[in-house]
């Protein structure tokens, strides 16, 4: 247990000395990096004074007691610290403050319980105490996989599906591993001394693997970034002055969409217009928003190559269509036409 509090105090060091960009879109991502700094030094350094004050772990409720107060905290972090990487917008200071405010109260009252209490009465308070925590992982979780699939769709608008699900994986497999630590942290709670141990050094490997993200991010920023810092409310509003639609017609007629290395950005600077035009178009005359129409497009070509091309691979029908990942191209198809690749070549006139 020393050694692993000994680790989490030098990963706090290494994130405190992650750089990260320094300008305006990335003051939220900082600040979360703070706190995530400070949530590791700190807990590691409540091991510390754990194995100070207990070094033969025989007071089990102090134990008990200080990790569900700490559990709440840590959720708290974790969970904001995740939402300012995929939605920053919703990580305001209000919601911070009652959010930590509500949880101090907790923490308070169960400290103060285990203090002033018979332990006859303080069981009632100890088992409120991990219902309320586990409602509280089921509101975060609820919240987060919200907040992911909006980030997803705002990534898709400017840039290709597969790309994002590959590139920014990781940022999913974090937010998981870290509910998984949050609902074995509750096994802390039944007072076992192996238990105890095997989930601080649990722990401490997450908190490398939280850094290891964090710097993950740092390199993708150019990429999300960009996308983040957008104003919501400037993407819904409709726009019904498009400068050039001639040009955009020739766009659509030449193919335009089955091209994989252009982002939207860039097809809507190359069209002359802005990309919340560019979108307000889609929406408001095909009724469909540009990565759903692009993506249906792109399953009618594959089916007319299919149909024309009879001696064509997949793979080739793939990426004439303008997919870059096979499996990917078997899902959306399957999505779109209701039928597989495979099923629909077979029902074919040739085949």
């Amino acid at each position: 247990m020393l050694a692993a509090a000994c680790c989490m105090i030098v990963i706090g060091i290494i994130l405190a000395a992650v750089k990260t960009p320094q300008d305006e879109p990335a003051a939220k991502f900082r600040v979360a990096k703070h706190a995530i700094t400070v949530a590791v030094v700190v807990l590691g350094a409540l091991n510390l004074v754990q194995i100070a004050v207990d070094p033969q772990g025989d007071v089990h409720r102090l134990g008990g007691t200080i990790a569900l107060a700490v559990s709440y905290l840590q959720a708290m972090l974790f969970t904001m610290a995740v939402m300012v990487l995929i939605k920053p917008n919703e990580v305001t200071a209000c919601r911070l403050t009652v959010h930590l405010t509500a949880i101090i109260a907790v923490d308070v009252v169960l400290l103060s319980g285990f203090l002033m209490l018979p332990r006859a009465v303080f069981i009632y308070f100890y088992v409120a105490g991990i219902l309320l925590y586990i409602c509280l992982l089921i509101y975060y979780s609820r919240w987060y996989v919200t907040c992911y699939r909006h980030f997803v769709r705002q990534l898709a608008t400017f840039y290709e599906e597969d790309e994002i699900e590959r590139g920014l994986r990781w940022l999913n497999v974090i937010f998981w591993v870290a509910l998984a630590v949050g609902v074995l942290s509750l096994l802390m709670l039944v007072g076992s001394r192996e238990v105890d141990l095997c989930l601080t050094v649990a722990l401490a490997l997450f908190y490398a693997l939280l850094a290891a993200c964090f710097i993950n991010y740092e390199l993708s920023a150019h990429i999300i970034l960009p996308v983040l810092a957008m104003d919501e409310a400037a993407e819904e509003t409709v726009e019904d002055n498009i400068p050039h639609p001639d040009r955009l017609m020739a766009w659509i007629e030449r193919g335009g969409y089955l091209n994989t290395s252009l982002s939207v950005k860039e097809i809507a600077a190359e069209l002359d217009m802005s990309v919340s035009q560019f979108r307000s178009y889609f929406r408001k005359v095909t009724n469909e928003d540009f990565r759903t129409w692009r993506v249906r497009k792109r399953v009618e070509h594959a089916r007319r190559l299919m149909s024309e091309h009879p001696d064509w691979s997949v793979t080739r029908v793939a990426r004439e269509s303008g997919f870059n990942d096979r499996s990917y191209f078997y899902q959306q198809f399957l999505l779109y036409t209701g039928v597989s690749v495979t099923d629909y070549r077979n029902s074919l006139p040739h085949n």
